[in-house]
């Protein structure tokens, strides 16, 4: 089976938390205390670095106080 890597959806998702942190008044330190996930995956996240895991949207939408759709929702994203 051969891996698929959807680089934009990546890139995307990550503009979305760094958006939606941002509209809650969250440092990227503030969301890796609240999520016990790390500044710096929470970081690479937001840059598109990294393909995050399920779990990890789950916890972010959690303690952003949003619906874990809102995370895929990329329809505000400035182009």
């Amino acid at each position: 089976m051969k891996y698929l890597k959807d680089e934009d959806f990546i890139k995307k998702f990550g503009q979305k938390l760094k958006q939606v942190r941002e509209s809650k008044g969250l440092s990227q330190e503030q969301l890796s205390l609240l999520t016990e996930v790390s500044q710096s995956q929470i970081a690479r996240t937001e840059l598109g670095q990294v393909n995050t895991s399920i779990s990890h949207v789950s916890i972010y939408a959690k303690y952003l106080k949003v619906d874990a759709m809102n995370l895929f929702d990329f329809s505000d994203l400035v182009k």
